[in-house]
């Protein structure tokens, strides 16, 4: 089973009404790769001639959703998680179970921006179907994985100051001990 550590708190339980700023990028991107399959599919099977920029506009707007859902999840704390560890261990093993956890998300954020860093740099391709560079997209999955490493640090800051029992109860909930288990 896994789930995440979430934020349980009176307001998180409520129904937003207003989104971030992150989460209408998500949305724009979505609606724009919608618009571009939608348009591949008319081309492709009604008119029997399929526009050639369509498939790798898809492609490269699928990738910012994905980097871009992921710095949402990272700034949530809701990445998913293997709860089956935290179980099985003793509440005193917890935190620093969670607390290296964190720390490797962090470490594994950041290779990934220095890596897509550098092959933003070095790529001075366009996209094969219309005349845009390459680099700018990568440019965006190293942004993305730079605010994702950012927001993996202040988990890790937050989680740090709160002991083993609160984070178990956290990711186990606090019915739990009433239930026997």
């Amino acid at each position: 089973m896994t789930t995440a550590i979430k934020n349980t708190t009176p307001e998180s339980t409520e129904r937003k009404t207003h989104r971030s700023p992150l989460e209408l990028l998500a949305l724009s991107l979505f609606t724009a790769l919608m618009l571009v399959v939608f348009l591949q599919f008319c081309t492709r099977y009604l008119l029997n001639d399929s526009l050639a920029w369509t498939e790798e506009i898809a492609r490269y707007l699928m990738v910012c959703i994905v980097f871009t859902g992921s710095l949402i999840l990272a700034q949530k704390g809701e990445h998913i998680l293997l709860e089956v560890t935290y179980r099985l261990a003793s509440r005193s093993n917890t935190k620093p179970l969670v607390l290296f956890a964190q720390l490797l998300s962090l470490i594994y954020y950041l290779v990934l921006a220095v890596f897509a860093g550098l092959l933003a740099l070095k790529t001075e391709q366009l996209l094969i179907s219309i005349p845009f560079p390459k680099a700018l997209i990568y440019a965006f999955v190293a942004m993305t994985l730079m605010l994702s490493s950012w927001a993996s640090f202040l988990r890790l800051k937050k989680l740090s100051k709160l002991t083993g029992s609160e984070i178990f109860e956290k990711i186990d909930g606090p019915a739990d001990e009433a239930r026997g288990i």
